[in-house]
C-alpha cells in the first residue's frame, strides 16, 4: 500500500481572519451554504481510520481552512490520540 498525505480543514469557512490571500474563502462563498459547520469527531475518527487503512509507509495528516484551531484544542487532542492508535479503529 502507499504512503499518504492528508489535508484537513476541521473549520470549514468560520474562519474570521479574512486575508486577501484565501482561496477557501471566495470557494465557499459559491457553496449552497456558506459553512459546513466544524468537522464532527464521528467524521474526524472515520478519516483516521481509513487513512490507516489505507496508508501502510509514512502518513502525513495537515490541518488547513482558515484558522484550524477554531475546531478547539479537544479537537487536536483527539486527532493526536486517534493518530497514535497504530491498528485500524
Amino acid at each position: 500500500m502507499p504512503s499518504a498525505s492528508i489535508l484537513i480543514k476541521p473549520s470549514s469557512a468560520n474562519c474570521n481572519m479574512d486575508c486577501k490571500y484565501c482561496f477557501y474563502k471566495c470557494l465557499s462563498s459559491n457553496r449552497e451554504a456558506y459553512s459546513l459547520g466544524f468537522m464532527s469527531e464521528e467524521t474526524l475518527e472515520s478519516l483516521v481510520r481509513h487513512a490507516i487503512e489505507y496508508a501502510d509507509d509514512f502518513l502525513t495528516f495537515a490541518f488547513q481552512g482558515g484558522e484550524p484551531l477554531l475546531a478547539g484544542i479537544d479537537f487536536f487532542k483527539k486527532a493526536v490520540e486517534l493518530q497514535k492508535n497504530k491498528h485500524p479503529l
